[in-house]
């Protein structure tokens, strides 16, 4: 017979979509509800509270520094903390380097089960969430980058909406010019002339899906994001109504554009940078060998 498990030794199952309560504190927007792992831990202490909330090491952007640092957290109230207690509290952060930047997040909180996790809502943050943008993002939107600015603004304060629509509008407009520099791309890499037809023929259309089904096969491989078609994953984001869906989803919708157009405008200085890189190296390199061929010459004379 085998022995059957003793259901006080069962460990709960963990509370779904869980993420780590530093992964919240340091990427999540205002106005998120989210469940988090590593959110309290026991004490050891034989008075005093139990229960302990965590400061985890954050990675923060330093105004100071100018750059990604270990920030340390206390939280400004050490009211007593109980497991099933919501906590309204601040929590400050600051520069482990220089000690003097400081970031302050505002949170309603509570423990949800026995390991150590708990429920946050994030109501606010000063200063606000520091998203970093490749510059490259600029070159590649040209004029609407100021809506994709103002797309960005709305996603850090948690409006998925807003963040959504601004998104969506940059896309739509810059439609035919990112098939011009995915053209550029793949005429530099000296791709096939029905390759190039057909990215051309792709910005002639004036709907995105007849553009998307046209450049199929014809996106150069450097170009791909995770091996798909970046165009694609653009406009299966774009396709869906905004009307219809929560702001939660429109949020996480337009996250993924944003992160999308970031990586597409990398790719792309990156392909046409190599490019000139390899014409530069080429070019020094046969200079360089007629100077040392015309000299061997010389001196044999």
């Amino acid at each position: 017979m085998t022995e059957e498990a003793n259901p006080a030794e069962e460990k709960p199952m963990p509370p779904p979509d869980l993420v780590t309560w530093s992964e919240f504190l340091e990427g999540y927007p205002i106005n998120s509800v989210q469940n988090v792992s590593e959110y309290y831990e026991r004490t050891k202490e034989k008075y005093g509270d139990p229960f302990r909330r965590m400061t985890p090491t954050l990675r923060l952007h330093c105004s100071k520094c100018k750059g990604v640092r270990n920030f340390s957290g206390r939280w400004i109230h050490h009211r007593t903390f109980s497991k099933g207690g919501v906590v309204h509290d601040f929590l400050k952060y600051t520069c482990k380097d220089c000690g003097e930047a400081s970031k302050t997040f505002c949170v309603i909180s509570q423990a949800i089960d026995e390991n150590g996790n708990g429920c946050a809502i994030k109501i606010g943050e000063f200063p606000e969430l520091h998203v970093e943008l490749p510059r490259s993002v600029e070159k590649l939107l040209g004029e609407d980058y100021a809506l994709f600015v103002k797309g960005l603004t709305c996603e850090k304060r948690g409006l998925g909406v807003g963040a959504f629509t601004y998104y969506r509008r940059v896309v739509e407009s810059q439609k035919n010019h990112l098939i011009s520099e995915i053209i550029r791309v793949a005429e530099k890499l000296g791709a096939r002339e029905d390759i190039t037809d057909k990215l051309k023929a792709a910005q002639k259309e004036k709907q995105f899906s007849r553009a998307v089904d046209t450049v199929k096969g014809a996106i150069p491989e450097s170009l791909l994001v995770d091996s798909d078609n970046p165009l694609k994953l653009l406009h299966d984001s774009l396709s869906i109504c905004v009307h219809a869906e929560s702001d939660e989803t429109c949020l996480r919708m337009a996250h993924s554009i944003r992160l999308v157009l970031a990586d597409l405008s990398e790719r792309v200085k990156l392909a046409l940078g190599e490019q000139d890189e390899l014409r530069t190296a080429v070019s020094d390199l046969l200079k360089f060998t007629a100077e040392t061929r015309k000299k061997a010459k010389e001196s044999q004379q």
